[in-house]
């Protein structure tokens, strides 16, 4: 690989339709990710997803608990994107590391977790943009800070795309959409992994799904494996973000973004009170 970088190696990351390598600038020797898409022969609407996930990810770089994409290069037979280096993995790896080393995550290690996704995800909806595949695979940590990823599914507005099959919504199997409440939905099987170190489903069919959600033990079904280590507060939380009823969902982001508000309101009433002492 020349334009600027330097292929390093290729990185062992199973994906549908890309190879993942990675790179270094070769004017500040810093490491990159470089998603490399073969495009020989490529039918135009292939190649508009690909676009489109470069349009995306394009128009969210400015917030910090998205991963950010520096460049990209079109050869002959390949399109690939330049993407910030996430040097501790995903939350998947973290959360199965923990899983092995019976190590549990604590109350505000979740919350922090969940602030952070919240921030992301508000500024992709913020765009207009359904992730549509949120998953903690998906999730990825850089200095400590949370990152969203993998736009690869991604559409502005209401979405046909449907994601990975344990982390969809009642509404998504149902009606085939995604919008922003189920990101949310997804957003509630990831802080379930988290208190569980396990996924909240496992079905292996979307009628399975479809059962499960309608079957009248569900909300039991999804509490009773959440250890009693955790409030009610957090409880109430992930049973909200993977409730079927979307308002429940809602409120969850509402009371974020209240909570959002005043702290920025509080922050600024300090600055004022130290520029005017």
């Amino acid at each position: 690989m020349n334009y600027g970088y330097k292929f390093e190696t290729v990185l062992d990351i199973v994906t549908s339709n890309s190879e993942i390598h990675l790179v270094k600038s070769l004017s500040t020797g810093e490491t990159f990710i470089s998603k490399v898409y073969d495009i020989y022969g490529i039918n135009e609407n292939d190649l508009k997803k690909y676009m489109n996930e470069l349009y995306i990810m394009q128009n969210l770089e400015s917030c910090e608990n998205v991963v950010k994409i520096v460049d990209f290069i079109k050869q002959n037979d390949s399109l690939s994107f330049i993407i910030e280096f996430c040097s501790q993995g995903d939350l998947h790896s973290d959360i199965l590391r923990r899983k092995m080393n019976n190590e549990v995550y604590t109350e505000s290690e979740i919350f922090n977790i969940l602030n952070q996704i919240l921030n992301g995800l508000n500024s992709i909806h913020r765009n207009g943009i359904i992730h549509g595949d949120l998953k903690s695979t998906n999730i990825f940590i850089k200095d400590n800070t949370i990152k969203i990823g993998d736009f690869g599914i991604s559409q502005k507005g209401s979405n046909d795309n449907l994601g990975t099959l344990n982390f969809l919504s009642y509404e998504s199997i149902k009606f085939r959409k995604t919008n922003k409440l189920s990101d949310l939905f997804q957003v509630g099987c990831i802080l379930y992994e988290l208190a569980t170190l396990s996924s909240p489903f496992s079905a292996n069919s979307m009628s399975d799904m479809i059962s499960l959600f309608e079957d009248k033990n569900y909300k039991n079904y999804i509490i009773k494996n959440i250890s009693a280590l955790y409030s009610e507060q957090l409880v109430s939380v992930i049973s909200k973000l993977l409730s079927l009823n979307t308002l429940e969902r809602l409120e969850v982001i509402t009371n974020y973004n209240m909570s959002r508000r005043e702290s920025i309101n509080s922050n600024l009433s300090n600055t004022t009170t130290c520029i005017s002492v």
